[in-house]
């Protein structure tokens, strides 16, 4: 993988380092053919860049925890840009996976792709973190060595 040289802080280059961490995560945003097929709708956006704070938007849904997809564009968004003190969600809220009524525990909205092919709710179950394979599982146990969920 080709390193990618480090941009100064601005909007523009939020915007530009945002876009390549949407196409890297190919397992994770729903511009992706394959994400798409299976019901990722998720996607990520800039809302509002204030000198070296970044406030991100998540919107769809995703197969990935949402604190995974955020900490993700997080990580690579401070990689592409050093300047940048803190990436944070637009609104906490965006974080949940699912929101439940706080009386009767009813699921009121669920922001999950579907678990197309129950890994998900597999790999739960084997106590494993189905954030650590993806959607797209590789090798024996659905665990690629060196595999990554951007790959």
């Amino acid at each position: 993988m080709m390193r990618l040289e480090p941009m100064e802080c601005s909007e523009a280059n939020v915007e530009i380092a945002l876009d390549e961490f949407r196409k890297a995560a190919k397992e994770m945003i729903g511009i992706h053919e394959r994400a798409a097929s299976i019901g990722i709708t998720g996607d990520i956006s800039v809302a509002d860049v204030d000198g070296p704070f970044v406030t991100l938007q998540l919107s769809g849904k995703f197969w990935h925890k949402r604190e995974t997809v955020m900490r993700n564009a997080a990580a690579w968004l401070q990689q592409r840009i050093p300047e940048l003190a803190d990436v944070s969600p637009a609104d906490e809220r965006t974080l949940l996976d699912v929101e439940m009524d706080e009386e009767t525990g009813a699921v009121l909205i669920d922001w999950r792709a579907p678990d197309y092919n129950g890994d998900r709710e597999t790999l739960e179950y084997q106590g494993i973190d189905p954030d650590s394979r993806g959607p797209f599982g590789g090798g024996a146990g659905g665990l690629r060595a060196g595999g990554s969920m951007f790959s």
